[in-house]
């Protein structure tokens, strides 16, 4: 290896085949792996090897041979390198996948034109960030592994979903990151100002939305109602909606904690009204909430979706 290497380089194993003919290197770490087979899913990668590679006097070179540089991270290098060279991988959902290897797998595969890898990576992103208000999940109910449970998994995806053009996952991944931004020392490793200030702006509209998101209560208890129990269960809805406001200055006119507090409090009249005003509600904030956040709407960002996700090149 050439002197002018500082850092040794260290060998990813699983992608080190000893007969291959390409060398990567990505920070400190090199890969050995088979350029036809890789160019021949990476147009970016078919037209880096035909270039007339570098002589020794020239760069890095490594048991003989040139060693490309790769100007990403290990970390991304490695996930979308062993996504290519192994197709068990990084498989379409359901399949378990940790969120690192998503990240990684989207940046590069969209870098450097790999299309199927591409799609795979989006389909992912598309459980945690759907575009219908029914496809919303719980992130700890998923198959993606997380190394945290908080807005910093939105924001990472926020600035991969702004680098690769996914707009249509903006309006939820920007709804999961406005309530909390206030609470956070420093978020300028992950926003941009542009994306802060479109955070902040949205505050007081969300506070208002989640404030009508609970009209309903002002209707209870129903006139079928047959419990004496459904009025007192109301007052106590709004002390505990009253408390969580103040204290966390809730922002999510798509939770459910007082309605669920609720729905084993109340009679069936009271429920079936309370659940079909709330969850009209709902869906009504759903389809404004692109404007929120100034982006196209539901429709448009559909179709831009369907595009992507539908393009077979």
């Amino acid at each position: 290896m050439s002197s002018r290497t500082q850092n040794a380089p260290k060998l990813v194993e699983d992608l080190w085949f000893p007969d291959a003919d390409l060398i990567l290197r990505a920070d400190d770490s090199i890969f050995r792996v088979y350029g036809g087979f890789l160019g021949a899913r990476s147009s970016v990668f078919r037209d880096m090897i035909s270039f007339p590679q570098p002589t020794q006097t020239e760069g890095e070179m490594l048991n003989g041979r040139a060693v490309v540089r790769l100007h990403d991270s290990a970390t991304e290098a490695t996930s979308f390198l062993r996504a290519v060279f192994d197709s068990s991988f990084f498989m379409p959902p359901p399949s378990r996948v940790n969120f690192e290897d998503i990240i990684g797998v989207l940046r590069l595969s969209h870098k450097y034109d790999v299309h199927y890898l591409f799609q795979r990576a989006l389909s992912h992103l598309d459980v945690l960030y759907p575009t219908e208000l029914a496809k919303r999940v719980d992130f700890s109910e998923t198959n993606v592994q997380f190394p945290a449970l908080d807005v910093t998994i939105d924001m990472i995806s926020l600035r991969a979903i702004c680098e690769v053009g996914a707009t249509w996952m903006l309006p939820t991944v920007y709804y999961r990151i406005a309530p909390a931004v206030h609470l956070l020392d420093d978020v300028s490793d992950y926003l941009q100002m542009h994306q802060l200030q479109t955070c902040l702006a949205a505050q007081s509209k969300l506070m208002r939305a989640q404030a009508t998101s609970y009209r309903f209560l002002r209707s209870l208890p129903h006139p079928k109602c047959r419990s004496a129990d459904c009025y007192e269960a109301v007052e106590e809805a709004y002390d505990e909606l009253d408390t969580r406001s103040a204290v966390l200055r809730d922002m999510d006119p798509l939770g459910h904690f007082v309605l669920n507090y609720l729905d084993a409090e109340l009679c069936p009249a009271c429920r079936d009204f309370a659940v079909a005003r709330f969850s009209a509600a709902q869906q009504g904030f759903w389809e404004a909430l692109p404007a929120l956040f100034v982006l196209p709407n539901w429709d448009e960002l559909k179709e831009m979706r369907r595009k992507v996700m539908e393009d077979t090149t």
